[in-house]
């Protein structure tokens, strides 16, 4: 009777709270896998709490932010995806709005319609929903930063429409009248668009291994599609289909139905092209990279290192010679938050590039994955945190991501993994010794002479 009567008992203690699965009710998003062309996203970064650690503040703040969804850049259209929508618009019927010979998982391209139906206009422009998200995410950074933002007198943008169309969106969600500087190529404005003002840079690094990469997974692609397909496809077709699906749900605001026509892996295929790409384009793999990503990070660190806490009833005092602003903000392109990320070692893997970007499969392991960097939208920030102020206060950089704090390798110091303040100007010191050659590097010649006018 003793033993009936404790079975029972023990089994009580072991049930949960609630119904608890292995998976975790995980369900696979191709939307956030597409490295450059994601509708924006938070970032996990690494699980640390995005508000200020405890006993601490953020004082300053300084972002670079990429541009609103686009409907899509030329090359990506005109190299993978006009190709494509030729080849589907040879299938339309005589006299018909829909095409014939589309089955199986493709064969709701018999009445598909492309939201990219004007591109000599479309090209490269803000999207309605890119817009609307602007101005999200604007509300989010209010949210976040509600005693700095209100001090921002000016922001700071790209002259491309694409980045001053962001720019006026977003400050909508202000509550203050907010200039809109161009940034141009000249004086110091080359650490928000380095890539512009550097003459040796080039998009085309990382091609090469692209091609190579994009042969090898989409073979299996093309043997399972084929039979599907009215029409011959190619490596570049699966490539263009793919990034359809990134830019049709960034242009509706709706996962495009294309998404759907190919599986988990296949779209982790897709990711690592483009990581390997952007890896030699913008990353670690190109030797340019930290001379680019250094002058903003030492523009940051100058500008943070005229701050200090409020230690007083004003919320955001004044430093002589200041006009107290504590919010900075400036709009540029995807290739800038790498070149940052590079210059601190974010999303750098302790192995070698070459065992981290093999070309023949896909490195499961790897850090650098720029989906959580750089979506439209996507952005890097400095924080400047104050921490005990009623002891004078200690003084934090602490680096952001897509919302989402990234600790700097090599200096985790702070609460919440943050750097010293000093120790942060140390490293960007550094960086700047070894690094800051700009125009040798650049091979600018008489521009450095313009930028120094």
């Amino acid at each position: 009777m003793l033993l009936y009567f404790l079975l029972p008992v023990a089994a009580a203690f072991q049930i949960p709270l609630r119904p608890h699965s292995h998976s975790q009710d995980y369900e696979f998003d191709a939307l956030i896998h597409l490295p450059g062309i994601s509708p924006y996203f938070d970032a996990i970064g690494s699980g640390l709490a995005h508000k200020a650690p405890l006993g601490c503040q953020v004082t300053a703040a300084s972002y670079l932010m990429r541009h609103a969804a686009i409907y899509a850049n030329d090359h990506d259209y005109e190299t993978f995806m006009e190709p494509f929508l030729v080849k589907l618009n040879s299938t339309f019927a005589a006299a018909s709005t829909r095409r014939l010979g589309w089955m199986g998982p493709l064969a709701f391209f018999e009445s598909w319609e492309t939201p990219i139906d004007d591109p000599e206009n479309q090209m490269e422009k803000v999207t309605p929903s890119g817009m609307e998200d602007s101005k999200k995410v604007g509300k989010h950074l209010l949210d976040r930063y509600p005693e700095l933002v209100p001090t921002t007198k000016r922001i700071y943008a790209d002259k491309k429409s694409r980045t001053q169309d962001t720019a006026a969106a977003f400050v909508k969600v202000f509550p203050q009248e907010i200039e809109v500087v161009e940034i141009n190529t000249t004086a110091s404005f080359h650490s928000q668009i380095p890539h512009k003002s550097c003459n040796a840079f080039s998009k085309e690094p990382g091609d090469q291994e692209l091609n190579i990469f994009l042969e090898t997974y989409t073979a299996p692609i093309l043997t399972r599609l084929l039979k599907y397909s009215p029409v011959p496809l190619v490596s570049t077709d699966i490539m263009g289909m793919q990034q359809m699906c990134g830019y049709e749900s960034a242009i509706t605001g709706k996962k495009s139905k294309i998404c759907d026509i190919f599986t988990d892996d296949e779209w982790m295929a897709y990711e690592y092209a483009w990581d390997l790409k952007y890896s030699y384009m913008v990353g670690h793999g190109n030797p340019l990279s930290p001379y680019l990503g250094f002058p903003w990070l030492n523009t940051t660190a100058h500008l943070m290192s005229k701050f200090h806490a409020p230690l007083h009833s004003q919320k955001t005092p004044k430093v002589p010679g200041d006009d107290g602003q504590r919010f900075f903000l400036s709009f540029t392109h995807r290739e800038v938050p790498p070149f940052i990320a590079t210059a601190l070692g974010l999303f750098n893997s302790s192995n070698s590039f070459a065992e981290e970007f093999p070309t023949d499969r896909i490195n499961w392991s790897r850090s650098w994955r720029m989906a959580e960097l750089i979506p439209f939208l996507g952005h890097v920030g400095v924080e400047l945190l104050t921490c005990n102020v009623e002891d004078e206060g200690r003084q934090f950089i602490r680096v952001i991501a897509n919302t989402s704090p990234r600790p700097i390798p090599a200096c985790q110091d702070g609460p919440g993994a943050s750097c010293s303040f000093d120790r942060f100007n140390d490293l960007v010191g550094a960086g700047m010794r070894e690094y800051g050659d700009f125009d040798g590097v650049c091979n600018n010649g008489v521009d450095k002479e313009e930028r120094e006018l």
